[in-house]
């Protein structure tokens, strides 16, 4: 798994990786990652969201949170990728393919969760919680 972490500065093609870390590394870097002040900042500069992405597999299984807020009220947008069965011709069937679940309503607790979820790959776990 790689993590890539978004910060307030970078320009939008710009963010920090760390490869190859474990579960708890990942959650670590989510609980010490400053949200609220990162926030801050990306409203002051006005050029980047502060971001945190995980990839797992290359591009196959991708979950991504992005903290906003004014006033001390964060919330998270988010956006995961991982194989499954996608409806097809207007839901009439299903085949294999890549699911995509989006949301722009996660508070800080939600956006841990869905991390979790996806490093433990509980795909219906995330569907539920994205509202799928």
């Amino acid at each position: 798994m790689d993590l890539n972490f978004q910060y307030a500065h970078h320009a939008l093609n710009e963010s920090e990786t760390q490869s190859n870390i474990s579960k708890d590394e990942a959650m670590i870097a989510f609980d010490q990652f400053d949200w609220e002040g990162e926030v801050g900042k990306a409203n002051e500069l006005q050029k980047c969201s502060p971001t945190l992405s995980i990839l797992i597999n290359g591009q196959d299984e991708m979950l991504w949170v992005s903290g906003f807020g004014e006033g001390g009220g964060l919330q998270f947008v988010s956006e995961c990728y991982f194989p499954g069965d996608v409806s097809r011709w207007f839901g009439l069937y299903k085949s294999k393919g890549t699911v995509i679940l989006q949301t722009q309503t996660f508070n800080k607790s939600q956006a841990r969760e869905a991390l979790e979820l996806i490093i433990d790959r509980n795909y219906d776990g995330l569907k539920k919680l994205f509202n799928q």
